[in-house]
């Protein structure tokens, strides 16, 4: 009874596979015999198939494959769905049905190329295989094929190698991640890695001497691989031997012999066959070699003596300087210079006189880039060391970068990238403009020590820049130009040498961008010196020009970068309170409470409406004293004008030995600021002997000694001009606001004297379209008299007639008590 009962068991499982099969079968034969296969839904006829392939029984699994094989194409879809199943078996049943496909699966190469980062390794070994089985057409899968090359599976690895050989060239970017796949553990990868080097000919050159050593592997597959995979790269040479230069033809065969000999001095592990893949195509390339005409154009230069001198003149002289060109470039600028005064050599043959450095051909290389770059490099440290100490520079070493508009677009901090650009071209010319105290001149110093910057991501461009700043009036020189006169003392002192630079080689400099010129207060200087400055002249030398100016500067037609620095906004005054601390390395000094309070203070101080960075800067340095100085007790200013004089007592302050009271400090500043600026409201150069009247005319007894004691020690002005007769403030908008502390002193509230004597001077600068340049001086006179004149009102005639002239309504808001 037992036995009959697993009779009939065996038999009803036997039945139900047979069915099965039957079902299956029925399925194909249906599919087969339809007119409209193409068409066949895949949910409906082709979804049971695929659902047979992770069948219980093998024989069925593996009709379905076969099935599904046979169908080709129109499977494709749906078996690309399937490698999104949950069940890894699936999935990489389905890639390995697609791989057997070949290329009627090619529309799987994407998503094969995502299943070689399945969780599963043999779904991602599966996709490998079928990558390879599907060719040439799977080249978008090359960089998945590469990362699995450091799979942790070493059959993925396997199989991603043996992928990148079925595509050959296609794949050339993966040789350099088959050459680190030589080195894998596993001897099957290093096999097919070398394998694939060899399908790649001549695009594998560079991993000739990483498959190497695998000759000497314990492995012979692997030896075999290796003499296969350098085969393949020598014969792919072998056929375009002809095309090869020389120098490449030289290096195959020098790297080759090496493979060669290794072969011949270890014919225990290699066969003659192996020898001979090799030995051949190298035999062939040195063949091609020695049927190169070199050697017989020697031959045929000897017996022709004359050409060859003529030769060698014309060849090894210039090779000679090329030598020179690059191992020590300014040894031919000594040489030119030495040959310079022979400038009558008569040639053989023609009666012509050249100087004798252009017959020796060194005059054609003394001005070559390099040579110009091994002179300033020369001198890069003295002016790395020296450009510093200039007042200008010294008094702006802290730089905190703000906004600005570049070519009509903002850019929250202007970097050195931004400016590539403009210095990469051959002719570049930048134009910083806008108000006094808006950050321009301090941007200039910023762009300068970036052209001197030590590396090269920091630089303006490729080469580095000597920077020379000009900020005085050119003094005249009889038959020479003013500006390279210029130029030249200012670059003597900078590379700290006792003679100038000739003016030859200065041009060189200029016109190679190897020297950056700037010229500061452009808009202040005297006409003779801005029609100096003719950047869309053929003559004009300086190829790499920055202009600080108060206006936008049309400078003909020549190409230029504009950039105007922003004010400071109301709402990003604590930021950049916080990065000036910073740099100057005093932010720990203050608790976040009183860091706040100072913002806040300073917020209140100027209202809802934006700064210039100088007033920032000034209140954070008052603030720094206040704080840390040895008289902590003097109190933040309230004010702009406030302000300004308390700038004024900090310098002050440190003065020991012949001291002058704070008070007359201020009166000395705000008369000798008023001298710069009553010509035209606008700060420029005063004369010392008005200075020296206008301090007379105060009961000053020394005012010599006065104008010494604000220029030597408390560094406000400065005297210029080539007869030292003339000076300036250093400071423009503290020019502007002491000069208009000093008017608003001598008019006071008397509307008559400002109608007669100061608005009729200002509408007259008007009319003639000055309004942009004496804006900051107005609203510097409308503050301060908001502030200084007694009962003053918004509502009173001065700051009626200021608004209508700035267009900005003046106004002074007052700190409360608390603050």
């Amino acid at each position: 009874m037992i036995c009959t009962d697993s009779l009939n068991k065996q038999a009803r499982k036997t039945l139900f596979v047979t069915l099965k099969l039957a079902v299956l079968c029925l399925m194909l034969l249906l599919l087969w015999t339809s007119n409209s296969w193409a068409q066949i839904p895949t949910d409906t006829k082709i979804a049971p198939i695929i659902e047979k392939l992770i069948d219980n029984n093998a024989r069925v699994r593996l009709e379905a494959h076969d099935a599904l094989v046979s169908i080709g194409s129109p499977a494709v879809p749906a078996l690309i769905e399937v490698l999104k199943n949950p069940d890894c078996n699936i999935r990489w049943r389905a890639a390995w049905v697609l791989g057997d496909m070949s290329s009627e699966a090619n529309a799987a190469v994407g998503a094969l190329a995502e299943a070689l980062q399945d969780e599963d390794a043999q779904v991602r070994m599966y996709a490998a295989l079928a990558l390879g089985e599907i060719g040439k057409a799977a080249k978008p899968a090359v960089p998945p094929l590469m990362a699995a090359l450091q799979d942790r599976e070493e059959y993925v690895r396997i199989y991603a190698a043996s992928a990148l050989r079925r595509l050959g060239t296609e794949a050339k970017v993966a040789v350099p991640s088959l050459m680190n796949a030589l080195k894998d553990k596993n001897p099957r990868v290093r096999k097919n890695a070398a394998l694939a080097l060899g399908a790649m000919g001549s695009e594998a050159t560079s991993a000739v001497g990483d498959v190497i050593p695998l000759l000497q592997d314990n492995e012979y597959y692997v030896r075999y691989a290796a003499v296969k995979g350098l085969a393949g790269i020598i014969g792919s040479y072998q056929d375009i031997a002809d095309k090869l230069p020389s120098t490449k033809l030289t290096k195959v065969i020098s790297d080759f012999e090496k493979v060669l000999k290794i072969l011949e001095d270890n014919q225990d592990k290699f066969t003659e066959l192996d020898t001979a893949k090799i030995r051949r195509p190298l035999e062939a390339l040195k063949a091609e070699k020695e049927t190169r005409l070199f050697d017989r154009a020697v031959e045929w230069l000897l017996k022709h003596k004359l050409l060859l001198g003529i030769a060698a003149y014309i060849t090894l002289l210039p090779s000679l300087w090329l030598i020179l060109l690059r191992v020590a470039p300014l040894w031919l600028l000594k040489l030119n210079n030495a040959l310079k005064p022979y400038t009558d050599f008569s040639l053989p043959l023609i009666s012509i006189n050249v100087p004798l450095r252009y017959v020796l051909f060194v005059g054609w290389f003394h001005y070559h880039p390099r040579v110009l770059d091994a002179w300033v490099e020369k001198y890069i440290h003295s002016v790395r060391e020296q450009f510093p100490k200039k007042d200008t520079i010294n008094s702006r070493a802290t730089y905190v970068p703000i906004p600005g508009i570049l070519d009509g677009n903002t850019v929250p901090q202007l970097t050195p990238e931004n400016l590539r650009s403009t210095f990469g071209k051959k002719r570049s010319c930048l134009v910083i403009c806008g108000e006094g105290g808006v950050g321009k001149t301090s941007l200039a110093c910023q762009i300068a020590r970036w052209a001197i910057a030590e590396t090269k991501d920091q630089r303006l461009c490729e080469h580095l820049m000597l920077p020379v700043l000009l900020e005085e009036e050119f003094r005249v020189v009889e038959g020479k130009s003013s500006l390279l006169e210029a130029i030249r003392g200012q670059l003597q002192a900078l590379i700290d040498e006792p003679e100038p630079v000739c003016v030859e080689l200065l041009t060189r400099l200029l016109r190679k961008q190897r020297i950056l010129v700037i010229v500061d207060r452009f808009s202040e200087l005297n006409a003779t010196t801005r029609e100096a400055i003719v950047p869309d002249s053929p003559e004009f030398p300086v190829n790499a020009l920055v202009i600080t100016s108060r206006i936008e500067e049309k400078l003909g037609r020549v190409n230029k970068t504009i950039i105007k620095p922003l004010r400071i906004e109301a709402n990003k005054l604590s930021s950049f309170m916080e990065a000036y601390l910073m740099q100057y390395g005093k932010r720990d000094a203050f608790t976040d409470q009183e860091f706040f309070d100072a913002c806040s203070r300073l917020s209140l101080m100027v209202g809802q409406r934006n700064i210039t960075v100088l007033l920032a800067k000034l209140y954070a340095e008052q603030l720094i004293a206040t704080k840390v100085g040895t008289q902590n007790t003097v109190s933040l200013p309230e004010n702009v004008p406030s302000l300004m004089l308390g700038y004024l007592n900090e310098l002050n302050r440190d003065i020991t030995a012949d001291k002058l009271d704070d008070r007359t400090v201020h009166q000395d500043a705000k008369v000798l600021a008023w001298e710069c600026l009553q010509a035209s409201y606008q700060p420029g150069n005063a004369k010392r002997t008005d200075a020296v009247a206008a301090l007379t005319a105060l009961g000053v007894d020394n005012p010599e000694t006065r104008l010494d004691y604000l220029e030597n020690r408390l560094h406000l002005i400065q005297t210029i001009g080539s007869a030292k007769d003339q000076f300036r403030f250093c400071l423009d908008p503290l020019a502007e606001y002491l000069a208009a502390l000093y008017v608003v002193e001598i008019y006071s509230n008397n509307d008559q004297k400002w109608r007669s004597q100061f608005f009729r001077k200002a509408d007259d600068l008007v009319k003639t379209g000055k309004q942009d340049a004496i804006r900051g001086f107005l609203l510097a006179v409308g503050e301060c008299y908001l502030t200084q004149a007694e009962n003053a009102k918004d509502s009173d005639f001065v700051p009626q007639k200021l608004s209508k002239l700035t267009g900005v309504t003046t106004t002074v808001n007052p700190l409360p008590s608390s603050v």
